[in-house]
């Protein structure tokens, strides 16, 4: 659902949306940099129509602003946005563990035992980017798993925008197993049937790098491109 798969057939509108978008996650385009469309026509080959309909997909998917008369820019948070939204994924995140108390979950852990042995190959590998793809994935598979589209519409969105800055934290502390170790144990969790420490858990993972992501945000907020 979050990233890129070059292998599939794609519009050009979609690949160029799926290139930008990664660009945007990994800090290649920076938050508050002029997205100009002459430029991305000449990057990717594009005529103007492709170009504009990925910059209006990116708009909805909230990685991107319009502002008048000056175009698209990469989304720019502010301090209280990146606080706002580490408190609402630890809100929404434990809700979705929360909803898995009436499910038959074994298939879900077997699952989620797979993306943990993946994510240690990553790490192992010292591959930041598939480590940081794989746990997105991780975390998707529990929001699928509970059937809740709410939920999982509402999720989507507050995911997609704090994936810019999530990325830099990880690529910041990469190798560290202290993420990896957090899945293994909100699993070991869900496979023993307790779901209110999974949940208890799940919230602790994120609200753990809200300091972080503060810091991170005053420190760098100067670097902004205009």
């Amino acid at each position: 659902m979050y990233y890129e798969n070059d292998s599939l057939p794609q519009t050009l509108s979609y690949f160029i949306l799926n290139k930008l978008r990664w660009r945007i996650i990994t800090g290649d385009l920076a938050p508050g940099q002029a997205l100009r469309e002459q430029e991305l026509e000449a990057d990717y080959g594009s005529s103007r129509g492709p170009v504009r309909e990925s910059l209006r997909l990116l708009l909805r998917n909230g990685l991107v602003e319009h502002l008048p008369r000056r175009g698209f820019r990469v989304r720019k948070e502010t301090r209280d946005d990146v606080r706002n939204i580490y408190q609402l994924r630890a809100t929404l995140e434990g809700m979705v563990i929360a909803a898995l108390a009436d499910l038959d979950i074994d298939p879900l852990c077997e699952a989620l035992r797979g993306r943990c042995a993946i994510m240690e190959g990553y790490y192992k590998a010292n591959d930041i980017e598939g480590y940081f793809r794989e746990n997105s994935t991780y975390h998707q598979c529990i929001i699928d798993y509970t059937g809740n589209r709410p939920i999982a519409q509402v999720l989507y969105y507050v995911n997609e925008i704090s994936l810019p800055i999530r990325y830099k934290l990880l690529k910041e502390a990469f190798p560290t197993h202290r993420s990896l170790d957090y899945h293994e144990e909100i699993l070991h969790q869900l496979e023993a049937g307790n779901i209110p420490e999974a949940k208890r858990l799940t919230e602790e993972h994120i609200l753990e790098n809200l300091d972080r992501a503060m810091a991170f945000f005053d420190e760098h907020e100067d670097a902004v491109s205009s």
